[in-house]
């Protein structure tokens, strides 16, 4: 079977997978679950916090499939391991047919999700050096443990599991 090129910027349309509703879940649960301890972490310093880093964190999906997902080659497929590329379209038009380099488009927007990271990290930081507790010294690290090693995990083991596009994953280094 002859790879197929059509309007994904030259990007081999070789990745013929459908991905599972229960793998999808798999990789989004440990997301969902990095969010809600980061928020638990953040209402240690004060509820509202809390609230508005929920409310960052969704509104960073979001803003993830509006400037990154159209460019993407798994767009309006079942190929993407997050659900993405079925979810996106609904609300935002593809924009493969720019031709423009996904995984520059991808480096240079992911910046969007850094906060989800960072700031409970901070947050934890802070609490532990100025009102130091087991609790919170537990909830740190299990926001640190899923954020920083079960998500990277969970992705490596997932989404890139049997996937032919490697040499165009902003993620694999670029020989």
């Amino acid at each position: 079977m002859a790879e197929e090129k059509g309007s994904d910027c030259g990007i081999p349309n070789i990745c013929r997978r459908d991905v599972p509703a229960w793998l999808v879940a798999v990789d989004n649960l440990p997301t969902i679950i990095m969010f809600i301890l980061g928020a638990a972490v953040i209402w240690l310093l004060w509820w509202l916090f809390a609230v508005i880093y929920i409310a960052y964190c969704a509104i960073s999906i979001v803003l993830f499939w509006a400037f990154i997902c159209p460019y993407c080659h798994h767009f309006n497929t079942k190929a993407c391991p997050c659900g993405y590329g079925a979810i996106a379209p609904r609300f935002f038009k593809s924009k493969k047919d720019k031709c423009r380099d996904f995984r520059k488009i991808f480096r240079f927007n992911i910046a969007i999700m850094f906060p989800c990271w960072l700031v409970p990290t901070i947050a934890g930081i802070y609490i532990l050096a100025t009102a130091y507790s087991l609790p919170a010294l537990a909830l740190l690290a299990c926001f640190c443990v899923v954020g920083f090693a079960l998500i990277p995990l969970i992705s490596i083991f997932v989404g890139c599991k049997n996937c032919d596009v490697k040499k165009d994953c902003p993620w694999m280094m670029k020989k």
